[in-house]
């Protein structure tokens, strides 16, 4: 089982605190509590809820207020203040599950934006169901969907509606300000139950027939071209997760390719009237131009869009007047070009279609094609449609992530991956998938071809996220110690792990490796060590170890602290004096008021080491004491896709930073420790050191993986986190898989470990000591 860590918002800009598990009180509330704000007072934060950690050192806080439009004129206010961590802003509180297993219940509420925030701003509610055995089960943030800034500062009615497994544990909820924004109102919220969970409509596992297997290799082909190219105003509207399961039934049973070629026809036509499957060979009869053609229409992707304003990725239709066609260069919509969909079986599929003068495309499409509801409730609004234990949902699935990487991801030229083969290879294991957690791994090897280090897959029986206190390191391809917790003090510093649980060390992460996806050897062993000990929590695991001494042990190690917990006790505190005039900052942990508060002593000390070998807590200004001009950050790059299978992309470069100088300067002499495990928004601060030279960089290359993640979600409730735009060094040249590189290389040894000793720090010192 991997471990499944929670999802981070890797942004190029500023880092986002992880959402991780917060510890339940003894005794949980089994209702929402004070929805109406209408106990406290005024000015207080509102009895029942609270701000986690993470948002009190950004700066937030939550309290009462006033609102005479509001029925019972109370409301609750979640404000910024001052400078804190860069980070999010939450309001939340826990419940009991108990009342509800087996339910499927509303969160409503109303919520309203800062009148000076500007139309980037939103604001998102939450819902979580934490189940026994730390799974988890429903979620949804509003991520696809939030609140937009409305200049006339009106109110926005929000609502989620999930289920509540029957093994669940507590329920999670709250709202957000997920971009750093400073204020957010938020109306009483009410919280229903609606009825029972509908029993969802399953199919087994069942291995695919060879005519099986090419149809819906054909199926998600076409699928993806209509979805994303096909500018239609009926496919602009399509439910695509419930048109790709469906589809994925209509389609399998087809028996020879003319029937295939009718089904698709017969599918599609509700979407895309113009299409035309044909048999390879056959010419398409293109219609002529309907008299009432003013315009002609095609989409924009930036990106794979989705609706999140706070994303960087967009999809729009672009309307040009018809006479304007040529001149704009757009491809023609009586083009007779057509696209292979497997052997024997190509459509014709304009990405350019004609519109009339009221932008309506034109051909009119048939009626949309209707699947009947099982249950007269309200369907989930995330991951509600269809189950993992469901043989067609999983497919669907597989064809709704095939495409978007087929057609956005920007790597494949870097990346030595066969992506036309992993189709195959992912709907045969869909198929076949005993249950959803086997269909988890499934799409865990089929993202991990990308070579993506934000790659991953995520399901709700996907958890195991527990270790014994033993924190690791691959040392020559093998998994060294490199310091024990008091729980797992039986295995000391520098022990190598021969095996767990009577399996070899050796077979253990090749499994791994088939699920992990690494642009790099570096985030590849990052992930290795921070997986391999994993499992459910407080389970036992029988850890055999060799010493540096050659001896051999055994222990019985309980899982007993959360993976991304564990912390290493001999390391420094967050800003320590090593030696006198010697300081030690690390930027996983300092926040900006803590770093702000330190200037004094590090513009003065005769030398700095920064540690970057993680994710940076504080925002990228203390890159700004170390210059006397402005420095620009990597460049970003957004594909600009308007044709299929990445043909004729353009790029979109704005979104760069620059970060002007700050007094005072760090004039004493700075080294950055960096290594594998440095990845995203710690190698666009370490990039920038890099390309201007501010300070020697110890230590081993980063991640090789940068640009803001763009993930999704898919039927069934998994979730998928990727990579969605090209990062390119200062020169230009390429930075996936090949990361920031050390001035200094150093790396961890057998000898230095099994002495406690932190060799890149000893080196960083030395350096910043001559």
């Amino acid at each position: 089982m991997r471990i499944a860590f929670p999802v981070l918002s890797f942004l190029c800009m500023l880092p986002l605190a992880s959402q991780a598990p917060i510890p339940a009180p003894a005794a949980l509330p089994t209702t929402l509590q004070n929805g109406s704000f209408t106990e406290g007072a005024l000015g207080q934060i509102p009895k029942g809820w609270f701000v986690p950690k993470f948002s009190r050192e950004a700066g937030y806080r939550s309290e009462i207020a006033e609102e005479a439009s509001l029925p019972g004129k109370r409301c609750a206010v979640l404000l910024r203040e001052g400078t804190g961590a860069a980070g999010f802003g939450n309001l939340m509180q826990n419940v009991d599950a108990a009342p509800y297993r087996g339910k499927r219940i509303r969160l409503k509420g109303q919520l309203r934006l800062d009148a000076k925030a500007g139309p980037g701003a939103a604001a998102q509610m939450w819902f979580r169901v934490d189940r026994e055995g730390e799974k988890s089960g429903f979620f949804d943030n509003m991520q696809e969907r939030p609140v937009r800034f409305l200049p006339s500062s009106a109110w926005t009615l929000v609502e989620i509606v999930g289920d509540v497994a029957t093994d669940a544990k507590q329920l999670a909820l709250g709202i957000m300000l997920p971009n750093g924004g400073d204020k957010l109102w938020i109306a009483p919220l009410t919280f229903e139950v609606l009825g029972d969970t509908p029993v969802i409509r399953t199919e087994g596992p069942k291995a695919l027939s060879r005519q099986g297997l090419e149809n819906l290799e054909a199926f998600t082909r076409a699928f993806n071209y209509v979805r994303f190219f096909h500018p239609t105003d009926e496919a602009a509207k399509a439910d695509w997760n419930r048109v790709a399961i469906e589809g994925v039934r209509v389609v399998e049973g087809a028996t020879s390719t003319p029937d295939l070629a009718k089904r698709l026809q017969s599918y599609f036509a509700p979407y895309a009237p113009s299409a035309q499957f044909l048999a390879s060979g056959q010419k398409p009869k293109v219609p002529a131009m309907a008299l009432s053609a003013a315009f002609v229409v095609r989409w924009s992707h930036l990106g794979f869009g989705q609706k999140n304003p706070q994303n960087a990725y967009r999809s729009t239709r672009e309307y040009l007047p018809v006479g304007e066609l040529v001149s704009k260069g757009w491809v023609e919509p009586n083009s007779v070009a057509t696209l292979k969909l497997g052997e024997g079986l190509n459509v014709w599929l304009p990405s350019v279609v004609f519109a009339d003068a009221s932008k309506a495309t034109l051909p009119k499409a048939l009626a949309r094609v209707g699947v009947s509801k099982t249950s007269t409730l309200p369907e989930p609004t995330a991951g509600g449609l269809g189950s993992g234990e469901d043989r067609a949902t999983r497919l669907g699935a597989v064809a709704l992530a095939w495409g978007v990487f087929q057609h956005f991801y920007p790597y494949f030229d870097v990346v030595n991956t066969d992506w036309q083969a992993e189709l195959p290879k992912a709907l045969h294991s869909a198929a076949q998938d005993k249950n959803a957690e086997a269909f988890t791994h499934t799409l865990a090897r089929m993202v991990a071809a990308l070579k993506d280090g934000h790659g991953g897959a995520y399901g709700a029986e996907m958890m195991g996220s527990w270790t014994p206190a033993l924190g690791l390191v691959m040392v020559d391809g093998h998994p060294i110690v490199r310091f024990s917790g008091e729980s797992a003090k039986a295995v000391p510093p520098g022990s190598r792990i021969l095996s767990l649980d009577g399996e070899a060390s050796g077979i253990r992460l090749a499994k791994l490796k088939t699920e992990i996806s690494a642009a790099s050897d570096g985030w590849m062993n990052t992930s290795l060590v921070r997986e391999f000990l994993g499992g459910d929590a407080n389970t036992k695991v029988q850890v055999r170890y060799q010493l540096p001494s050659g001896l051999e042990g055994e222990a019985s190690l309980s899982r007993d602290v959360k993976a991304w917990e564990l912390k290493n006790p001999s390391k420094p505190g967050s800003l320590t004096e090593l030696r006198a005039g010697f300081w030690y900052v690390d930027l996983d942990r300092i926040s900006n008021q803590e770093f702000e508060a330190a200037l004094p002593k590090l513009t003065q000390a005769k030398g700095v080491v920064f540690d970057l070998r993680g994710y940076p807590k504080t925002s990228p200004s203390f890159l700004q004491h170390l210059t006397d001009k402005p420095m620009d950050s990597a460049r970003w790059n957004i594909p600009i896709v308007t044709q299929p299978d990445g043909k004729n992309w353009a790029w979109n470069t704005s979104g760069r930073w620059t970060l002007e100088p700050k007094a005072p300067r760090i004039a004493g002499k700075v080294a950055f420790l960096t290594g594998g495990g440095a990845i995203s928004y710690a190698e666009s601060c370490l990039g920038i050191v890099e390309a201007y030279k501010l300070a020697e960089i110890v230590g081993e290359p980063t991640a090789g993986t940068n640009g803001n993640v763009n993930p999704f979600t898919l039927p069934g409730g998994y979730s998928i986190s990727w990579t969605g735009m090209k990062v390119l060094k200062h020169d230009g040249s390429t930075h996936h898989g090949v990361g920031i590189l050390p001035t200094v290389p150093v790396k961890s040894t057998l000898k230095g470990l099994a002495e406690g000793r932190d060799e890149v720090l000893e080196k960083g010192l030395e350096v910043v000591s001559r």
